[in-house]
């Protein structure tokens, strides 16, 4: 298991070879950087990389096109996704919600989200192929470019596929059956999401960030990323360490429903994405693709079998997914407040 600084690198190869053995050392690996950083990075995942390649080209399409193009699909309270425009999200406003985190509290003690984070993003719920559920709205989509819904419902389709098995090796690194997750996933609400951090040449303002410090909400997020200057931290044993990916490789991370899930076992880590050096020459343009993977929103979330004890009782109450995940998201960019 290599390192990208703080960072476990995973190699799934072996994984896909169906041999347990093999399963099991992936799932022992997996269970280590779960427990102790709450982030990996997976080497050999199978996606093909034209499909990589052409999601992210019309993402960046998207992002060139004129602003009026880009609000044609614009996120409101009755549609949770499409365009959200620069400077509108505030990403540490969600750790107003259900944070007892040591962590969670020194971060809102310093600059709590007042200040917009520098970027703009696109995202949309596409859901399974077969099986959707009710709850879910209908995605609508951009006219422009013309080409986004195909090649963005071809890589979703890899997430989903990628994020179904990563959930097989934690099931296994939870010592469950590998097949556990599967009936809380067959109509799940996951959401792809592309952001642009746009090249600024005014300095931020004090505390500023790209995406301010956060946690995710759902299950797992899979993330693609350039490595232009102002990058990914997160924040482990009180200070915050930069995420380096090597080439075609995914940065994983759970989220704060895995963490409940889990009763803390397992840990959903702060993080953000810090503005470009000041003393950077050329352009500092970053682009991403974030696969924010969201269970069946009827599921209820309660101790995994396993993650309690006498002398660890379970901490939570059992909540419905998709409530708890929708309140959290909305906490961030005050959708209920547009109109």
């Amino acid at each position: 298991m290599a390192s990208e600084g703080k960072v476990p690198v995973i190699d799934l190869s072996s994984w896909w070879t169906g041999d347990a053995e093999a399963k099991k050392k992936v799932a022992d690996q997996l269970r280590w950087a779960a427990a102790n950083i709450g982030f990996l990075i997976v080497t050999g995942h199978n996606v093909p990389q034209q499909v990589i390649d052409e999601a992210w080209k019309v993402s960046r399409e998207f992002f060139d096109l004129p602003e009026a193009d880009k609000m044609e699909v614009p996120m409101t309270s009755e549609y949770p996704y499409g365009y959200i425009g620069f400077g509108d999200e505030k990403l540490q406003k969600g750790l107003d919600k259900d944070s007892g985190d040591e962590r969670k509290e020194s971060i809102k003690a310093n600059s709590y989200g007042q200040t917009p984070d520098l970027k703009e993003s696109l995202q949309v719920c596409v859901g399974p192929a077969e099986n959707p559920s009710p709850e879910m709205k209908k995605p609508i989509w951009h006219s422009k470019p013309a080409d986004l819904k195909e090649k963005w419902i071809a890589y979703y389709r890899q997430m989903e596929t990628l994020a179904a098995e990563l959930l097989k090796v934690m099931a296994l690194a939870l010592n469950l059956d590998e097949n556990w997750f599967a009936d809380k996933i067959d109509h799940h609400l996951s959401v792809l999401r592309a952001l642009n951090y746009p090249h600024v040449d005014e300095a931020p303002k004090p505390g500023q960030m790209r995406a301010g410090a956060h946690t995710d909400y759902g299950s797992l997020t899979i993330l693609l990323a350039d490595n232009a200057p102002g990058g990914l931290e997160l924040y482990l044993e009180g200070a915050w360490h930069p995420v380096r990916a090597p080439a075609n490789s995914y940065i994983v991370n759970l989220g704060d429903l895995m963490q409940r899930w889990t009763n803390d076992t397992w840990r959903s880590t702060l993080h953000r994405v810090v503005p470009p050096p000041p003393d950077v020459s050329g352009s500092t343009r970053r682009q991403s693709m974030a696969f924010f993977h969201n269970i069946n929103p009827d599921a209820t979330v309660s101790c995994i079998p396993g993650c309690a004890t006498e002398e660890r009782p379970a901490k939570y109450e059992p909540v419905k997914a998709g409530e708890w995940l929708m309140s959290k998201f909305y906490s961030t960019v005050g959708a209920g407040e547009k109109k």
